[in-house]
């Protein structure tokens, strides 16, 4: 009869059974407003179960697994204390060349983002092409690709990879720490991909860095550690403090994440999830993320969903094979030490002394007491040695393949020189695509693990930028691309994710001789040309080939309007997200009418009206600076202007008559118009070159007040078009 009461297959992993109810478990209520006493006592006992499972030898046995995976992978793989002192501890490590080539294919490329906007509109695309970018040089400033090394390592040793992501004040910055899974304690009841009520990371600094990271506990610091002076001594001391991120499902909201950190018996902080934007803190900014997630993000590979950690690992696999291949190579090398055959003298035929003394060497004279009628082979002979039987040999190469089979690397794969099973390069390059094949399924899982890196790391993007961020880079075609970055400016995406396929490795050197092949014979289109030889923005690649053809002039305007037009986009979206635009230097006609576009769209006409108003205020200051350079210039062409420092008074413009906007009478006090605009050069005189701007008289300074009536949402085109010219 089947025992309810018993574990299935006495598997300690399978704590519940699924027709038992009742009380399994017994963990305390986790929350910020329990006392700190309490609160220390309740993570505690979180700890302590967690260790206790995970550290079950009939379970996971997880610290033990690891120590082992780890000696194995560094070659620590013979006690010499269970071997005779004649053997030799030979061991042949192909445990470590295979995961070194595996990690050299799976980490072989930088990984890179892609951002999508939420909307087809220019400036959203524009902004989120801005954003793409600032991920992009934001992972190569930190060496991400080294950060995701060490996680995949960890994942293939330690079954479980990590990189937390955390904010640095020193660099002001957002940075990616790949953490060691030994330092970290997890949430034993959480499965694959949800998010872990619990997760305990102990951290060490010393006294003196504690001490500086919560300057309001260094009282209590001190009677922990039972000093009462801080000496030199005390604060270079290295201790130990635990950080907790865990979930407070006592609160309202259901998503409450907080983290603490608590040393000896005192609580240093504690909060709410710092890496999200909360309601009624005065962000106008909306979170990427729906809910506050813990700053972790874990690799795995070889997991059936049940659990964080993963339930084995390859290098784990060949451990036993490993244990047999160094057995059997010791075999060889010490029947290779006896190899000589063994020299056997007669007794009697010489002394004890000189027999001792013999050394085999060809130029060494013995001599023997033989009887005058015997030869003097008699007094001597030799024992041939014992030759091991070809199957040791041929043994030992079949654990060494089975080793290599099982990691899915063979010699054609990892750079070896062992090509005895490959009679031509056509099958060595087949057994190197289906390894490759073998390992691309680690990339995907890695893959899966940078789509949540970036979408933590532009949560907190839009958390900690503040401020404006720069970030400068050269692209793929040595292009300098600068980008300013900060929350105000970032805009609303659907979606972002790593650029799938960009950690593989394509065989593009075929792809692309077909590609170049069918070119030259007609056979392709210019478009799927730059498809094929992985050429990014291939659309835009092609519309610009078009345009030079047609017309090659035409190439210019639009890199120049596509620099503008990225500024007018970025200096909108803040102005229209409440912030402040910083004054842009030495813009030109096209940054105006850009921004004159944008005036149309319902972002702003919809927008408040003290918006309105200041985005009108900051494009009247722009036109303004616009005029200002353009009247210097004319009178630098003239020769007029001798010296810069005196400053040039023109004259009153002849302005017409003030107009109605499209039919309507004026409202409020609106100031003169100039052409078609309000005080702004029409399309006309803006391609006709910066001299068409008029003169101004009594300039205000940029950003200055302009009395400029409070626009609504208009019922008819001719408003907006009175308006705007």
């Amino acid at each position: 009869m089947f025992d309810e009461t018993q574990p299935v297959f006495n598997d300690p992993t399978v704590d519940i059974i699924t027709d038992k109810t009742g009380i399994i478990d017994d963990r305390p209520i986790l929350s910020l407003d329990t006392d700190d006493r309490q609160l220390i006592a309740n993570f505690n006992r979180w700890v302590t179960d967690s260790k206790s499972y995970w550290n079950d030898r009939s379970g996971y046995d997880l610290q033990n697994v690891r120590n082992r995976n780890e000696r194995y992978y560094l070659g620590k793989q013979i006690d010499k204390s269970r071997l005779y002192d004649y053997q030799v501890p030979y061991q042949d490590n192909e445990i470590f060349v295979g995961t070194q080539a595996v990690m050299a294919y799976v980490t072989a490329s930088e990984p890179s983002c892609e951002v999508i906007p939420d909307n087809d509109q220019p400036q959203s695309m524009v902004m989120a092409q801005d954003l793409e970018q600032a991920v992009n040089i934001h992972t190569e400033r930190w060496n991400l690709s080294s950060k995701v090394k060490a996680a995949v390592k960890n994942m293939y040793i330690k079954r479980l990879g990590v990189i937390k992501l955390v904010w640095d004040d020193k660099a002001n910055d957002i940075k990616p720490i790949a953490v060691d899974p030994e330092r970290l304690i997890l949430d034993k009841d959480c499965q694959l991909g949800e998010e872990p009520k619990f997760i305990c990371e102990t951290c060490t600094c010393s006294v003196a860095a504690l001490m500086k990271k919560f300057p309001e506990k260094e009282q209590a610091i001190m009677q922990c550690l039972g000093r009462e002076r801080k000496t030199p001594k005390l604060l270079g001391k290295i201790v130990a403090y635990n950080e907790i991120w865990f979930t407070d499902e006592t609160a309202d909201d259901d998503s409450q994440e907080c983290v603490a950190w608590y040393f000896d018996n005192i609580i240093l902080d504690k909060m709410k999830n710092p890496n999200y934007l909360y309601d009624g803190e005065g962000a106008a900014v909306n979170n990427f993320l729906d809910k506050p997630t813990k700053p972790y993000v874990f690799f795995n590979y070889i997991n059936d969903g049940s659990s964080l950690i993963d339930q084995t690992t390859p290098l784990e696999q060949v451990i036993p094979l490993q244990d047999v291949l160094n057995k059997r190579g010791r075999q060889i090398v010490e029947n290779a030490d006896t190899a000589n055959s063994i020299l056997v003298l007669k007794s009697g035929s010489i002394k004890d002394d000189d027999a001792g003394n013999i050394t085999r060497d060809p130029n060494q004279i013995l001599l023997l007491d033989t009887l005058p009628e015997q030869p003097v082979s008699s007094a001597f002979g030799e024992i041939a040695p014992h030759l091991l039987p070809n199957y040791v040999i041929n043994d030992k190469q079949d654990v060494k393949n089975t080793i290599h089979d099982i990691l899915g690397t063979p010699s054609q794969f990892r750079g070896g020189s062992d090509t005895s099973n490959v009679g031509t390069l056509g099958e060595a390059q087949m057994m190197k695509s289906q390894a490759s094949g073998r390992q691309d399924e680690i990339v995907r899982e890695i893959e899966k693990s940078l789509d949540t890196y970036y979408k933590l790391l532009v949560q907190m993007m839009k958390v900690y930028y503040d401020e404006t961020h720069p970030f400068a880079a050269r692209d793929n075609d040595g292009k300098f691309v600068y980008v300013e970055l900060s929350r105000a400016t970032m805009p609303d995406i659907a979606s972002i994710s790593v650029s799938h396929g960009s950690l593989l490795r394509v065989d593009r050197d075929r792809k692309e001789n077909v590609a170049m092949a069918m070119a030259r014979m007609g056979l392709i289109d210019p478009y799927n040309l730059f498809k094929d030889l992985s050429l990014k923005d291939a659309d835009k690649r092609y519309e610009s080939l078009v345009k030079f053809k047609v017309d090659p002039t035409s190439l210019v305007s639009d890199v120049r309007s596509e620099v503008t037009n990225r500024e007018a986009y970025v200096d909108f979206a803040v102005i229209m997200g409440g912030s402040d635009a910083e004054p842009r230097m030495n813009i030109d006609a096209g940054y105006i009418l850009a921004m004159r576009k944008l005036l149309m769209t319902d972002q702003f006409l919809y927008a408040p009206a003290d918006r309105q108003q200041k985005l009108l205020d900051y494009i009247h200051g722009c036109v303004i600076d616009l005029s200002n350079r353009a009247r210097l210039e004319e009178a630098d062409k003239q020769g007029l202007l001798i010296d810069p420092s005196l400053p040039i008074t023109p004259e009153p413009p002849m302005l017409p008559p003030q107009q109605p906007m499209g039919g309507m009478p004026m409202q409020g006090n609106m100031p003169p118009q100039q052409g078609a605009g309000h005080g702004m050069p029409t399309d006309q005189q803006m391609m006709q070159g910066q001299q068409a701007v008029p003169p101004v008289q009594n300039v205000p300074q940029q950003g200055s007040p302009m009395p400029v009536q409070n626009i609504q949402p208009p019922q008819d085109a001719s408003i907006l078009s009175g308006l705007m010219g």
